[in-house]
């Protein structure tokens, strides 16, 4: 048995990013169809967002002294349970968020576009090509952004280069940011949505915010809005969601992340003209891959070297199990 500290993966990472661990710790990954599978050994752990991370898991791991999620969203993992186990949990919020906001964008582009559905048509062979299509044109559109972090940001910043009147509601950020990247504030969220022609949403999942865009929400929206989510499935109510399109009253939807993940194939949303939805690959760029796994093996390298990780989310249990190797 080493005596190398392990970082146990909760799913076999590529080649190319397994490399970016450092000789000195030893790696692995579930090698059975138990998704546990291996985590007692492990020192650490670089998280996806399939598991979650509560006080039956950090039972199996006694070892374990920091927990990092790869992303930004860390909804799977109950921090206070971490707290309580002493395990400091982490995130990578700098890593996905070019990427996610380019694949928010992407989504905007087609849905408001209609590409795939004049893409459809024309394998359908319909005819008529130019007087059934009836595209958005983006200079001058209206975008609310639900939040306005670190990604919303990247979204804004891009949408304004491209002619796009931005507001946004985020009632978390600071007035500077909105006067930096020069987009309209609105304090109340069915104000902010009411004269939007596209809802682009980047916020977090929570108990307060789960089914956030629901009927009441969409309701205040003009007819014909376009919804665009690369944050988390939970925040829209998806049954309001389809109602609404199905009425006409949403345009349509982009959709990069569903609940449950992946959605099963005869999933009315799958099923739907108007609606485009992607696996839960916003992150997933060769570059973002790298910025994420590259950031979580160095939240992972601090801790075990006795050092407050940068992006710790439960400061408070510090240094918690790292106490024997703190330095700082």
């Amino acid at each position: 048995m080493s005596d190398l500290p392990t970082i146990w993966f909760d799913r076999r990472p590529a080649p190319e990013l397994a490399e970016l661990a450092p000789a000195e710790v030893n790696i692995e990954w579930p090698q059975s169809d138990d998704p546990l599978d291996g985590i007692d050994r492990a020192d650490g752990v670089i998280a996806g967002a399939s598991i979650i991370y509560d006080r039956t898991v950090f039972a199996l791991a006694s070892e374990l002294r920091v927990l990092v999620r790869a992303g930004i969203g860390f909804d799977n993992i109950v921090l206070h349970d971490a707290t309580d186990a002493g395990v400091a949990a982490c995130n990578t919020p700098d890593g996905p968020t070019i990427s996610t906001a380019e694949h928010a964008l992407a989504l905007i582009f087609s849905v408001t576009k209609g590409l795939e559905q004049s893409a459809n048509r024309l394998q359908r062979q319909e005819g008529n090509y130019g007087a059934s299509h009836n595209a958005l044109e983006l200079d001058g559109a209206r975008l609310t952004l639900i939040g306005l972090g670190r990604i919303g940001s990247r979204v804004a910043k891009v949408a304004k280069a491209a002619g796009i009147h931005v507001t946004a509601y985020d009632p978390f950020e600071s007035d500077e940011r909105f006067e930096a990247l020069g987009v309209t504030r609105s304090t109340d969220l069915g104000e902010a949505v009411s004269e939007a022609q596209i809802v682009s949403i980047h916020a977090p999942l929570s108990s307060k915010t789960r089914h956030l865009v629901g009927s009441s929400l969409i309701g205040r929206m003009r007819d014909g809005v376009f919804i665009v989510n690369t944050a988390r499935g939970g925040l829209i109510d998806d049954d309001a969601l389809l109602e609404a399109l199905d009425s006409g009253k949403v345009g349509g939807a982009g959709l990069d992340v569903t609940e449950p993940e992946p959605l099963p194939a005869e999933h009315p949303l799958l099923q739907h003209e108007s609606v485009l939805v992607t696996p839960h690959v916003a992150s997933a760029t060769a570059a973002g891959r790298n910025r994420i796994f590259t950031m979580a093996l160095d939240q992972v390298a601090a801790a075990f070297a006795g050092i407050k990780p940068s992006h710790i989310l439960n400061p408070e249990v510090w240094p918690g199990r790292n106490s024997n190797n703190e330095q700082a």
